[in-house]
């Protein structure tokens, strides 16, 4: 498993999307700083888990993160870039 202080990640989780997106889980974390940021709670949460999605701009990109709370840190989920209706909705936040 890949950590920092603040984030976490299952390392086969990580490979698969960098095949899948061509991107590291990590860099998600640099998403965090963008004060911009939307997040909402994903339809694909449960009872046991809540996932949540995150657009945010991290080195001159848009991307869509999912994740979840474990404990104090978050567990990286899936990152990708934003599709055009979560960049429009970024581009529209108040």
């Amino acid at each position: 498993m890949g950590e920092t202080d603040e984030f976490e990640w299952d390392d086969g989780k990580d490979a698969v999307n960098q095949q899948k997106h061509g991107v590291e889980l990590i860099v998600a974390a640099a998403m965090f700083d963008d004060p911009d940021r939307l997040e909402q709670v994903s339809g694909r949460s449960t009872a046991a888990e809540t996932r949540l999605i995150t657009v945010a701009r991290a080195f001159g990109v848009l991307w869509t993160c999912v994740y979840t709370w474990r404990g104090l840190k978050r567990r990286l989920i899936s990152l990708r870039r934003a599709h055009r209706t979560e960049r429009r909705a970024y581009q529209r936040r108040p």
